[in-house]
């Protein structure tokens, strides 16, 4: 009896056929057909989704150690089996399981050899060709028999009483270490170990980057290999399951020494060049250790965490030296949906481009949805400065998914929040250029900016840090006009004074252009970038026209014109209309319309609603209107006094993401346009949810005016901007066409 325990007895096959023949008691090296057998089933397992995939049957284990030995070719694998033939450990007690690389070569007259000096010894082989470094210890483990597991490479030693001392600390919540020395490969490890230092009875920090001189209960080993199938998780994320799932401590065995040979290569030392190897294969690490965080604590969080940066730090490794594989790392990143990922070391060091939104993501607001696709669209690496609207805004933190692989540092302004009070817009813009300084002590000064106003403190900004690098090359863009409403009138926010502005007429003066004499600080937005900026961005052409039309000097509107670029509200690939999947019971039988947004003066539903009210009884019953909306107590009660309260079914807003996912399940979207028609020739306006409904790949009805930015798109259905007739039928054609 050791520790407890007591020696293992002959093993008895079960009567029926044992579907794992390499249990069966022998001391010869498995027939090859059977581990082929073994590891296609294996690998069906693996295949098998997660749901439907039954528990493997659980198999005796007796008391003592299965050592797992991995086997490369060129390895000294007899030095390695002749320290365990030197073990002080009774061979009753321990089995040998050689897992053995494809290639390895013939292993048959070593193992008689051995076989011959150690009488009784337990010898198996598996023998898989092409085998991952996890493969062996995921192999090893599914062939083990006894209450604990031991690994070692076939390049280490161990010390005669290595394995008794390993099994006399051994418990079934512990993962038992051997100390550890480092030695040269295929030379003599050194006699002197007593420098090697020790770790605390029950540390969980320890490094798991390797498996050798680790003892560990098998039954939870198996556990563990079953819970990440079909991936067998790396070495360390092996190790941290253990430890956060089944709550294993660590324990060092006195007295143990594990000759370890210098030569290998540990998981978080291989330097990967191909993209698989040094992405992809690390993402599926992250994602590993991600499901661990879920029943972490206090104590194995920022371990889990640690790791996670340590893969984020090799992908930026290999970002420097491929930058131009940016745009595939953030495809594969966007296929998780992780609680933790450091996107800032990531990119750090990455970030040459400066964009500028006073509002932006996480923050619930369609400026910061559109200002996050376009850093996303422009695949350029930025910091990003913005406003601190916490007491403003709710947090969408779904939203960070859009741009987060493109931004190195987020620096958030903590100013008031205000559209266009000039004391807000100057505390944005002076604490802005602040930290804006700050990092250029660091980094140097930025190659490329990008602003964006919907709220015009980012251009101000933006125009202070021109001034401040004149070399940068400033894109603008304009969501709607600052300095007019929806109805064209001027609106009104009186500047203050400022030597911001006193640098800005020395410029323009220099430049030779005029200085603006308006008081207005939203005129002034538009100015500045139209003077400063080396490149403006409109949303559609209607836009340009109008507001370089209104602009209080012809010359700059010229200026401005040679300068601007027409470019629509970005969308994003499928891959996000799919990252939330988000459950909404539809009845098939009917026609389902949806609308998501707020409703406006300018902007309603009430076509819609009135069509839908003097619709006929037998068109009624086969169409449903369903709206997503931030204020739907104000909509319900609208809705029943137009009596359609049993056509229409209301619901609260929902986060960016789940809207993308919720807006590919509907039949027909409904997008509308701003009423213009009484102040504009033409309507200037593109509604942003267009891009988003766009990349639905549903049909969309659009109610718009004419000649509108909106009428000019690929829309399956089309009826003018208050026109109840006209949008009585299109329901009727909606409710007619037949149901998929």
């Amino acid at each position: 009896m050791v520790n407890g325990k007591h020696p293992e007895g002959k093993f008895d096959p079960p009567d029926r056929a044992d579907p794992r023949p390499w249990q069966v008691d022998t001391s010869s090296p498995l027939s090859s057909p059977l581990v082929d057998e073994w590891v296609r089933s294996l690998e069906t397992l693996r295949r098998t989704p997660r749901a439907s995939r039954r528990q493997a049957p659980e198999f005796p284990t007796t008391a003592g150690i299965s050592v797992v030995v991995a086997y490369h070719p060129g390895d000294n694998l007899e030095a390695c089996l002749d320290s365990l033939v030197e073990q002080t450990l009774s061979r009753d007690c321990f089995e040998v399981i050689i897992v053995v690389d494809g290639h390895a070569g013939d292993h048959d007259p070593l193992l008689a050899r051995v076989e011959q000096r150690a009488p009784g010894l337990r010898l198996r082989v598996v023998e898989v060709p092409h085998s991952a470094a996890f493969r062996f210890r995921e192999l090893g483990i599914h062939a083990a028999r006894r209450e604990h597991t031991a690994f070692l490479d076939a390049n280490d030693r161990v010390a005669p009483v290595c394995l008794q001392n390993l099994l006399e600390a051994a418990d079934e919540g512990t993962i038992t270490v051997a100390r550890m020395i480092n030695f040269g490969g295929n030379g003599t490890p050194p006699a002197d170990d007593t420098e090697i230092p020790r770790i605390d009875e029950e540390a969980t920090d320890h490094e798991f980057r390797f498996t050798s001189g680790k003892l560990v209960p098998t039954a939870l080993a198996k556990q563990v290999e079953r819970d990440f199938a079909p991936e067998s998780p790396t070495t360390f994320v092996f190790f941290l399951a253990l430890l956060v799932r089944h709550h294993c401590v660590v324990r060092q065995a006195g007295g143990v020494v594990c000759y370890r040979a210098a030569s290998h290569v540990d998981d978080h030392e291989v330097r990967h060049h191909t993209f698989d190897e040094s992405v992809v294969a690390r993402m599926k690490i992250v994602a590993q250790l991600d499901s661990l965080a879920a029943k972490s604590d206090d104590t194995t969080l920022p371990l889990l965490r640690g790791h996670v940066d340590v893969q984020a730090d090799a992908i930026n490794t290999y970002l420097r030296d491929n930058p131009e594989q940016h745009e595939r790392v953030a495809e594969v990143i966007d296929t998780y949906d992780l609680r933790y990922f450091p996107n800032h070391r990531l990119n750090r060091g990455l970030a040459k481009a400066l964009a500028i939104a006073y509002c932006f993501a996480p923050y619930n607001d369609s400026s910061a949805v559109v200002m996050a696709k376009r850093v996303r669209e422009r695949h350029d690496v930025v910091d990003v400065v913005y406003n601190a609207m916490d007491k403003n805004r709710d947090k969408d933190p779904s939203m960070r998914r859009i741009c987060a692989p493109y931004v190195e540092n987020e620096i958030a302004i903590d100013s008031p929040t205000y559209f266009s009070n000039w004391a807000a817009i100057e505390a944005f813009r002076v604490t802005g250029m602040m930290k804006i300084t700050d990092l250029e002590r660091t980094k140097g000064p930025y190659a490329r900016m990008y602003s964006r106003a919907m709220w015009p403190a980012s251009h101000f900004l933006a125009a202070a840090y021109k001034l401040h690098n004149p070399s940068v090359i400033w894109a603008a863009e304009f969501s709607d006009p600052a300095a007019r409403d929806v109805t064209g009138a001027e609106r009104s926010a009186p500047i203050g004074a400022s030597t911001f502005l006193d640098d800005v007429r020395v410029e323009l003066q220099r430049r030779g252009l005029p200085v603006l004499e308006s008081e207005n600080s939203l005129v002034w937005c538009e100015y500045l970038a139209y003077a400063f900026a080396d490149v403006l961005v409109f949303t559609n052409q209607n836009q340009l026209d109008y507001m370089l039309g209104y602009c209080p000097v012809p010359e700059v509107a010229e200026l401005a014109r040679d300068k601007a670029l027409i470019s629509p509200h970005p969308t994003l690939t499928p891959a996000f209309y799919s990252m939330v999947e988000e459950s909404y019971p539809l009845d098939p039988t009917v026609a389902n319309l949806a609308y998501f947004g707020t409703f406006y003066a300018t902007r309603g539903l009430d076509d819609v609603l009135m069509a839908l009210a003097a619709l006929d009884q037998e068109t009624r019953e086969r169409i449903r209107l369903h709206v997503f909306t931030s204020r739907p107590d104000d909509l319900r009660e609208h809705v029943d006094r137009l009596g359609v309260s049993e056509l229409v079914r209301i619901n609260a807003y929902v986060r960016f993401l789940a809207f993308l996912n919720l807006s590919t399940k509907f039949d027909c979207l409904i997008v509308n346009d701003a009423l213009t028609a009484e102040s504009h020739a033409r309507n200037p306006y593109l509604p942003s949810k267009w891009s988003d409904y766009h990349g639905s790949g549903r049909p969309v009805w659009g109610l718009v005016e004419e000649g509108s930015p909106m009428s000019t798109r690929p829309l399956a259905f089309v009826s003018p901007v208050g026109d109840v007739a006209a949008a009585q039928d299109v329901l009727r054609k909606i409710a007619a066409e037949p149901r998929n």
